[in-house]
């Protein structure tokens, strides 16, 4: 007599709960990156804007001291005009692509350094074996890790906001303005030689 193996009826699969969520979704890490390629191309661009009005306004302005030293008679007014406006423009170019260096922020009033790890002027005022060792307190979690990464972008995008683009709007703004007084002056100029 043989025994049949008696037939449990099967188990079901236990349910495994996933742990809490505590990371953040797999594609944050795009969003902080492309965010921040973003903005670092934008300050390319500023910088490239502020290169271009500074080589035009150096060339008008030069341009515009020559022709007034020749002596260009009843344009000199049209000319001094060009001339200043040119070199204001050219000094507001500068400002937005002239970099600010000087001493580390200090920490925030609770203590916490909230310093840009990421920016030059922030570590260079640290000794290596300093930035290295705080560099590398940050990287521990990845909540820390975003922090350092969304604060980089921050502070990039802080500058770009109110430093260059606002600048390179004057400069450009103040450069129009110039161009336009030029052509009015230049136009009461030859209509009283014409009159004469």
């Amino acid at each position: 007599m043989s025994k049949e193996p008696e037939k449990r009826p099967k188990k079901a699969p236990e349910r495994v709960e996933p742990p809490p969520a505590t990371g953040f979704p797999p594609n944050a890490v795009h969003l902080v990156r492309t965010n921040q390629q973003i903005t670092m191309q934008l300050s390319q661009m500023a910088d490239q804007k502020a290169s271009i009005l500074m080589g035009a306004t150096f060339v008008v302005f030069t341009l515009a001291i020559g022709q007034a030293r020749a002596g260009a008679g009843a344009l000199t007014t049209p000319l001094a005009i060009l001339a200043t406006f040119s070199f204001l423009s050219a000094l507001l170019a500068i400002s937005a692509v002239l970099p600010r260096v000087g001493k580390a922020p200090p920490a925030a009033r609770d203590g916490e350094d909230r310093g840009n790890l990421l920016f030059f002027g922030h570590f260079a005022q640290m000794g290596e074996d300093e930035f290295i060792a705080a560099v590398k307190a940050r990287l521990r979690t990845e909540e820390d890790l975003y922090e350092v990464m969304l604060r980089d972008t921050w502070q990039n995008g802080v500058v770009l906001a109110r430093r260059k683009y606002r600048y390179l709007a004057y400069a450009y703004r103040l450069f129009v303005v110039g161009l336009t007084l030029t052509f009015l002056a230049f136009a009461v100029e030859m209509t009283t030689m014409w009159m004469e």
